[in-house]
């Protein structure tokens, strides 16, 4: 039977599974991330589809961890054991191409060596299918602003391949239309105006469809952000692409899996004492204390007696049953004297200045030491919330230097 007739194809779609992501500086939610990621792999499984496609963002660093690498080889030995390739792209938080060239490759590539995955980077490929079906795969890794470039030259270099509809065309892609946000320069248009049979995509972390069904973003697999929680459940796409005539039309369809469970709550206080704000939130807090959720207060007002902040931590600290809290506060201060606000850096070096005696020219070392020293407590395994680490940064900078004693040291002689 010749490969033209075969007229049915069915893909799986998953993308931005952020393997890595120790969100509140946990590492449970590096599992929660992994175990999603397994969930979505299952779902797609279940539908036994004749390819497998990620739209970039395997991981959420371009260095990954080996726990996290470990994760990824579980994930695409399952496809494997059940017989289904993976075809994938390079997202923004993947490896950069600057990077991978110095290191002679990316952690990807590993998985390709180990014929887990086949990854696009930038070119166009046949992929052989089960049954002798065959698709031609346009692999795009991220490029932001110069990817409808990119994806200009890559079509026409290969022009003829588009002209041959035996086989779907689809597009794989890293990027943001438009239609997700505004500020993106590609648009739904430009890409249609190409003729590929199918466009997936990733880098947006919600689910989109564009009306005609020829695009579509799953969405990432586990909420990387609490801007994506007006969605709570997680989503995989299922493509079937069946030949009408000389075309490829693809059909949709979305499947859905639940992952920890987040809940987000706006609390006005109005005009409000700081006693009282605090009673407020704490009372909001066991309302909502639910098991095993991570929970946000967004809270506003307008505070009549301080401009000092509250203790936000001991506030959430208070949870009982909840996963994780975090309250996020914009307060005003009417009457009260006008301070020019100053951004954390400035600050800090303030701090080195006077309380450690730093020379104003060393000052700004010591203030990127911190900084640095805080994004590696953020992305380490350690189990505590970020408001720990900052804290632990705000003692480390704040506290005042021990003084010498100026008592002479006696030294002993140890005698024979």
């Amino acid at each position: 039977m010749g490969l033209s007739t075969k007229r049915e194809i069915r893909i799986g779609q998953m993308s931005d599974i952020h393997l890595g992501v120790r969100q509140y500086g946990m590492y449970e939610r590096a599992k929660d991330f992994f175990n999603a990621a397994m969930t979505a792999a299952e779902t797609l499984v279940e539908q036994n589809p004749d390819l497998v496609i990620i739209p970039g963002d395997i991981f959420h660093k371009e260095r990954p961890y080996p726990v996290d690498q470990r994760y990824a080889i579980q994930l695409f030995g399952m496809f494997q054991e059940h017989d289904i390739p993976v075809v994938v792209v390079r997202g923004n938080h993947d490896a950069s191409y600057a990077w991978s060239r110095r290191q002679g490759g990316n952690e990807i590539h590993v998985l390709q060596d180990l014929e887990l995955v086949t990854y696009l980077d930038d070119e166009v490929r046949v992929i052989t299918l089960k049954d002798d079906k065959q698709v031609r795969i346009w692999g795009l890794g991220y490029h932001g602003s110069e990817a409808s470039g990119k994806i200009a030259q890559l079509v026409k270099e290969n022009a003829k391949a588009l002209k041959n509809r035996s086989i779907p065309n689809i597009l794989v892609v890293h990027e943001f239309l438009n239609n997700m946000l505004k500020s993106a320069e590609m648009s739904e248009y430009s890409l249609d105006a190409h003729g590929f049979d199918y466009v997936a995509i990733g880098h947006f972390h919600n689910w989109w469809v564009n009306g005609a069904g020829t695009m579509c973003c799953t969405g990432s697999t586990e909420h990387v952000d609490a801007s994506e929680w007006k969605d709570l459940e997680r989503s995989v796409g299922v493509i079937t692409l069946k030949k009408q005539a000389s075309k490829w039309k693809p059909k949709v369809e979305r499947l859905t899996y639940k992952v920890r469970p987040k809940l987000r709550k706006l609390l006005e206080l109005g005009e409000t004492s700081s006693k009282d704000a605090v009673i407020s939130i704490e009372e909001t807090l066991r309302e909502i204390d639910i098991e095993k959720t991570i929970i946000r207060i967004d809270v506003t007002g307008t505070l009549k007696d301080t401009k000092q902040p509250l203790d936000i931590r001991a506030i959430a600290s208070s949870a009982q049953k909840a996963f994780y809290v975090d309250i996020h506060t914009e307060f005003e201060h009417p009457g009260l004297p006008i301070q020019e606000s100053q951004s954390l850096q400035v600050i800090m070096n303030e701090v080195f200045v006077k309380e450690f005696g730093i020379k104003k020219s060393e000052s700004k070392r010591w203030v990127t030491l911190a900084e640095e020293m805080k994004k590696i407590l953020s992305e380490s395994l350690d189990t505590r919330g970020e408001s720990a680490v900052l804290d632990l940064l705000y003692d480390f900078v704040s506290r005042k230097p021990v003084k010498k004693s100026k008592t002479k040291r006696k030294i002993r002689r140890r005698t024979k």
